[in-house]
């Protein structure tokens, strides 16, 4: 069954969208990160130099750093693919984003200060 491209309600008709707010908030939203893509490609590029850097100079705490500063990327500009949003709508794709971006954060803490 088809879902809602925006808030991911089940949809009866052959129609991406519930209603026009949900089309409408998503042409918005869609348009605002297509400005912001360049950005969260730049910064996932330099979160891996930071931990390739890291494994090459054999420091836990750099490759942390690197994995912290991937997942404050994704919880800031957490883009989902388009089949996740097919399958969940935008507003739990981008709330499962921030979620493992949140992991991500974690993760990084674990690897450069505990591990």
């Amino acid at each position: 069954m088809k879902k809602c491209r925006y808030c991911g309600r089940e949809l009866n008709s052959p129609l991406e969208f519930c209603c026009n707010e949900c089309e409408n908030n998503y042409r918005k939203i869609v348009e605002k990160d297509n400005r912001k893509i360049k950005c969260f490609i730049i910064g996932i590029i330099v979160g891996f130099l930071v931990m390739f850097y890291g494994i090459l100079s054999n420091s836990d705490f750099i490759i942390g750093a690197g994995i912290i500063l991937i997942g404050i990327l994704v919880v800031l500009l957490p883009f989902a693919t388009p089949e996740t949003i097919v399958f969940l709508g935008y507003q739990k794709s981008k709330f499962i984003g921030r979620l493992l971006g949140m992991l991500l954060i974690v993760v990084g803490i674990w690897v450069g200060f505990i591990g």
